[in-house]
């Protein structure tokens, strides 16, 4: 079935972040009426940092190739999950010029050695079949652009995470200075971060058809 993965990650319930992940849903929803979502809310229901056993599964090949008991079960369930969506989209703010704890919390148990990348000399090859995803970001200042007035490390450090496991067709949609938005320029803001979306993509990876999963 043609699936869409719907993370959030906003402590609050109406965030800007939230409201943009959902008109990108609502956009891709669009091209493909028939799609399911997934949905997955770490704001609402955060992830569990990495515990001991999994730390310890991860820690050489050989208890890689005897895990601890349980000790994958959330990371395989968090991977399939990504392998059956034929499209992502992420609804983050920054937090302290990166992303949100929770959201980290899925990255480590998402990247995982043997199972989404493999090390070679040359450094981490993705073992997943590339599909778009679509990255709405809520900031309260300014860090792209002419204005930008603080660094930023939330864009490159997802694309060089995600790259590595094989997620390169990446997008940033973001809301910036929301710190100075009201209701009445909240929705302009919006729409043009919206209008920023290349939906080419979609047909150069057979969109609707990249849907269908691994």
């Amino acid at each position: 079935m043609n699936n869409i993965l719907h993370i959030d990650c906003s402590p609050r319930a109406e965030s800007h972040s939230r409201q943009l992940s959902a008109a990108i849903v609502n956009k891709l929803l669009e091209l493909a009426p028939g799609a399911s979502i997934s949905r997955r809310d770490f704001g609402a229901a955060p992830l569990p940092h990495a515990a001991s056993d999994y730390a310890t599964t991860l820690s050489s090949p050989a208890t890689l190739a005897a895990p601890l008991k349980g000790s994958l079960d959330l990371s395989e369930t968090l991977i399939q999950e990504v392998e059956a969506a034929g499209a992502i989209v992420i609804g983050t703010p920054m937090h302290n010029l990166t992303v949100p704890s929770v959201l980290k919390a899925w990255i480590d148990q998402i990247l995982r050695a043997g199972r989404t990348f493999k090390s070679t000399p040359a450094g981490k090859v993705g073992m997943l079949r590339d599909r778009p995803v679509f990255i709405g970001i809520a900031a309260g200042g300014v860090f792209a652009g002419d204005r930008a007035n603080q660094p930023d490390f939330l864009t490159p450090y997802l694309a060089a995470v995600l790259g590595s496991i094989g997620l390169k067709t990446l997008q940033f949609l973001p809301i910036q200075a929301t710190a100075f938005l009201d209701g009445d320029n909240a929705t302009p803001a919006r729409m043009k971060a919206l209008a920023a979306i290349d939906l080419r993509v979609l047909g150069n990876l057979a969109f609707p058809r990249a849907l269908e999963g691994e």
